[in-house]
């Protein structure tokens, strides 16, 4: 059974997920995925506040969005609308995710020279922004930071698999704190219009 599941998709260990593909260091193959974010979008899917799988831990997410594309590189500007029920502690103390930061949101999608990557800044509705350089493997780019707001012992690691041709994006958001997962977010992202790509008539 273990070799046919390796035959028809990768195995997943912990965290890391083993492909033979390496990360894509050519501007021209960059340049396409981000023009796969381009649209205008519903979001559905679920939020984990445990990271758990628990069912009673989940809750069910709307919102919508709009991705535009500025600048010759492109960059692509994305401004969101995402919000699931306000979930709070026993004594009303705050919950790791139970309070959505983006309703709204802004996220920036740009090309890092230096480093061959894509640059990702997101700024959510309290003004904080977290970014960092990601790097694409086939139709996924992965994205590692700091918590700007849990500087001790958390981390964030975001992937959004976009496929050509495709108007489905997937989104997962998982927030660990010293190495165990404690929130997992799975956004679906559903285009339901088309924005040109900058310096495209």
């Amino acid at each position: 059974m273990g070799a046919e599941r390796s035959r028809s998709q990768p195995a997943e260990i912990g965290e890391v997920l083993v492909t033979g593909e390496k990360p894509t260091r050519e501007v021209a193959d960059l340049i396409p995925w981000l023009r796969r974010l381009l649209g205008q979008y519903t979001y559905e899917g679920q939020v984990d506040l445990g990271g758990k799988g628990k069912a009673e831990d989940r809750r069910s997410v709307r919102g919508v969005g709009l991705c535009i594309g500025f600048g010759v590189a492109p960059g692509v500007q994305c401004e969101i609308n995402v919000r699931w029920p306000t979930v709070r502690g026993p004594d009303g103390s705050d919950v790791l995710g139970g309070v959505s930061t983006f309703d709204p949101a802004m996220i920036l999608y740009g090309l890092e020279p230096d480093e061959i990557g894509i640059r990702y800044l997101q700024v959510d509705n309290r003004g904080l922004a977290e970014g960092a350089t990601g790097f694409v493997v086939g139709d996924t780019a992965t994205f590692k930071t700091a918590c700007v707001d849990i500087p001790e012992g958390c981390q964030r690691t975001t992937r959004i698999t976009a496929k050509a041709d495709s108007d489905i994006i997937d989104m997962q958001i998982d927030t660990e704190l010293d190495f165990q997962l404690a929130a997992r977010f799975n956004f679906q992202m559903r285009r339901v219009g088309k924005v040109q790509a900058p310096g495209n008539p």
